[in-house]
């Protein structure tokens, strides 16, 4: 049996994580905006496209990830 990925229900997401605040302990807490992009767009250009975001934020960027993700299916 192989497994393999489903490309026609690839999804991709771009990922900001921004610091809200910290805890009692000093330690910053951090909330996650989540866009959903189009697959095909490379590395470089979603971090473009992540810093750009994270300009109009009202909380500091603490990372900007992708997040890919798609259907696994069994092949008989």
């Amino acid at each position: 049996m192989i497994i393999m990925a489903v490309r026609s229900s690839e999804v991709t997401r771009l990922n900001l994580k921004v610091v809200t605040g910290s805890d009692e302990n000093g330690t910053d807490t951090i909330a996650t905006r989540g866009f959903t992009v189009n697959p095909e767009l490379d590395d470089d250009t979603l971090l473009s496209i992540g810093k750009k975001l994270g300009n109009l934020q009202s909380y500091p960027v603490e990372a900007v990830a992708r997040q890919d993700s798609a259907e696994l299916a069994a092949e008989h």
